[in-house]
Formats: C-alpha cells, structure tokens, sequence
C-alpha cells in the first residue's frame, strides 16, 4: 500500500490547510482573549454591607416577616452578603437579600425606592473626613435615680425580652457609641433603647439616661 507524506500532497491541498489551520488558531485565541471570567467578576464585586436603618436589621431564616427570627444586626453594622447574591421579591413589595455573615439567614433590603443595606466605607474609597478642632461630642450618660432607683439593665438587643448581659446602678454612667441612634423596640414596645460601649458592649433603655455633667 502506496503512503502519503505531506511532500506527496499537492502543494495547492497543502496551503489550504495552513490556512485553515491559522485561521481556527487565530479564532480560538481571540475567543479566550474576550470572554469574561466570572471568577474574576466575583473577585472584584464587595460583599461587605453596613447597615442604614437606626432601629438596625432582624436576620430571618428565610425572606419573609413571617419566618423566624434567628439573629439581629445594629445600626450602622456590617453584613456580608452570600456570593452570587441577588434581590428577592417579598410579599407587599419588599426586596430581601440572603447574608453570610455575622451569619447565614436573610435581611429585609427595604422597598424599590429605599434602600436599608449601604456600601462599607473602606470598600467604597471613602476618605475620612479630617477632624476641624471642633468640640467633641459628650458621649457620657448618668443612670437618673429618680427614673431608675434600681438602676438599669444591658440587653443583648434593643428589647426587655433580650439576654441579659449586665446592668448599671442608679447614678452609674454608661458611654454611648459614636453616632448614636435612638432604636425602637424590637417587640413594639413603648420604650427606645440606645447602643453603648461602656461598661460593656449591649443595649440600655435610653429614657433613664441624662447628659453626664462636665468639668
């Protein structure tokens, strides 16, 4: 049986497939070269959100008021979004979105028109904004006496109904966390709350509480 080589083929069959060659080549190099990666995409998105609402974000176990509440974000917090995130469409219009951490559940994202979860700051590029000398703001509260003769309790979250972590003795003084909100109860009680860093980290009914004197 008679082989072929390539120095047996007509040179005319040869030169077409160099070109036919070349140009699969050419076409596979282009295709790989402007593809988007999504492993790259998700490299570069931010998960990190802080949240905007004063009476902060409950965790649920699912998107939905009625499903069971399983955690509790403050004011001003941050969340991390689970990858491959999207916004889901809840009952009366309200959009959720399903948290990795502090930990697994869904948040409520607010309506079509506002928003309840911001960008974090250091993911945004903010620059701090430079101090201008002016008077700082007290941050110290005095448990008032006569509205608290027993003194006051620090919950875990903005409600009666939350952990105990520890509690101040009338005339005690507490500091409140910079850029402090007054929050609502969590169970619609008549009562808001304010967040504090001293003597422990927590939540203190905020109706008790007056300026600490100066000087």
């Amino acid at each position: 049986m008679r082989k072929f080589t390539q120095s047996h083929l007509p040179a005319v069959f040869v030169s077409l497939l160099a070109i036919a060659g070349g140009l699969l080549t050419g076409t596979a190099q282009t295709v790989a070269a402007t593809t988007p990666s999504w492993q790259q995409a998700q490299a570069t998105e931010s998960f990190c959100r802080r949240t905007l609402t004063s009476s902060g974000l409950i965790i649920r176990q699912g998107p939905n008021t009625n499903s069971p509440q399983v955690g509790y974000v403050p004011f001003n917090e941050q969340v991390t979004l689970v990858q491959g995130f999207q916004s889901i469409q809840g009952p009366q219009g309200r959009q959720w979105v399903e948290i990795a951490a502090p930990l697994r559940g869904y948040v409520s994202n607010g309506y079509d028109n506002s928003s309840n979860l911001g960008y974090c700051v250091e993911q945004m590029g903010t620059t701090p904004v430079a101090t201008t000398g002016a008077t700082p703001v007290n941050l110290c509260r005095e448990v008032n006496g006569d509205r608290a003769p027993r003194g006051l309790a620090i919950r875990e979250n903005p409600s009666r109904l939350s952990a105990y972590k520890g509690g101040v003795d009338a005339g005690g003084r507490v500091t409140l966390v910079e850029n402090y909100q007054l929050v609502r109860d969590l169970n619609g009680e008549p009562r808001d709350w304010v967040q504090i860093t001293f003597p422990i980290n927590g939540y203190i009914s905020a109706e008790s509480l007056a300026v600490c004197p100066q000087g």
